[in-house]
């Protein structure tokens, strides 16, 4: 069996399988982080981790600036699709011939300015020569208080689903997004949102990731679904593949119906992010339908 016949998350099923988990592990794999026994009773540790290679998720003339902080970001959106707060982090960095220490320097500068924003502390690291290309791996740990923790898999019927931003913003994005740290902590301290996730494999992919671990299958109403500013006027086709290629980093989020009044009130106004309610949690877990604009 090749592993293109299983894809990504089939051949992350069968490696979860050889591996153990300890009595101090709330979840494992499966989620966008793992979540272990806390350093309090009340808190958990989140422990995230990601990786971005040349030429699969950045081209080098990105600038390494931009590189250095997408490595650092896409695992802060993890961390806030939990609802947590980061603490540490620690970089393994793979290097080519021929980069320069100047470059490294930007690379670490992009990550170093972000870690600040988010009172994060770098403590550690690896670095290795690669012979592919320039390759980032970064393991962020974090803390959320056990009754603010989002999982995947608790989202019911009735829920209804709501992702905060616009979609569709093109791969421009995918270098400068804010991880929605302050969003996912805010979800959590004043709503009680069943399921999270950030949308990295697409609106759909993703959705689909919190429909699975949660049993139930969701309906979106296309014409709810915020889309950027340069959707404006497009096909309906080049919409639905913009919606699929990932790399958003919103959070995707469910959320019991008598909660959305409040949420659409206050949530604006307290994070300065725009939040949307796009469709609802259905009991036929093998369903996922898009409705279109004209029902």
């Amino acid at each position: 069996m090749k592993i293109e016949s299983i894809g990504e998350f089939g051949l992350i099923e069968e490696l979860a399988r050889l591996l153990p988990e300890g009595k101090d592990v709330i979840k494992g794999i499966g989620d966008d982080a793992a979540v272990l026994a806390g350093r309090r009773r009340d808190s958990y540790l989140l422990v995230a981790t990601d990786s971005i290679a040349e030429n699969v998720h950045f081209r080098r003339s990105s600038g390494a600036y931009w590189i250095g902080r997408k490595g650092l970001a896409v695992n802060l959106s993890d961390i806030a699709a939990m609802g947590g707060s980061p603490l540490w982090a620690v970089v393994d960095l793979g290097i080519p011939s021929g980069i320069s220490v100047r470059y490294c320097r930007q690379l670490y500068r992009g990550m170093a300015e972000l870690a600040e924003e988010f009172e994060l502390s770098v403590v550690g690291g690896d670095t290795f020569r690669s012979p592919d290309g320039i390759v980032i791996s970064v393991t962020v740990i974090g803390e959320v208080e056990r009754k603010r923790c989002v999982f995947r898999d608790g989202a019911r019927p009735g829920d209804v689903i709501c992702v905060t931003g616009k979609l569709g913003e093109g791969r421009g994005k995918h270098l400068k997004f804010t991880p929605r740290i302050k969003e996912g902590r805010y979800l959590g301290e004043s709503f009680s949102p069943s399921a999270m996730i950030d949308i990295s494999d697409g609106l759909f992919a993703d959705l689909g990731h919190i429909c699975r671990a949660s049993g139930v299958g969701a309906v979106i109403g296309e014409s709810a679904i915020p889309l950027a500013a340069r959707l404006r006027g497009k096909s309906e086709k080049v919409k639905l593949r913009a919606l699929g290629d990932g790399e958003e980093f919103e959070l995707l989020f469910s959320l019991p119906e008598n909660e959305i009044s409040n949420l659409l009130s206050s949530f604006s106004a307290e994070t300065g992010t725009t939040v949307t309610p796009i469709g609802k949690i259905i009991d036929d877990q093998g369903r996922r339908e898009l409705v279109g604009r004209d029902g």
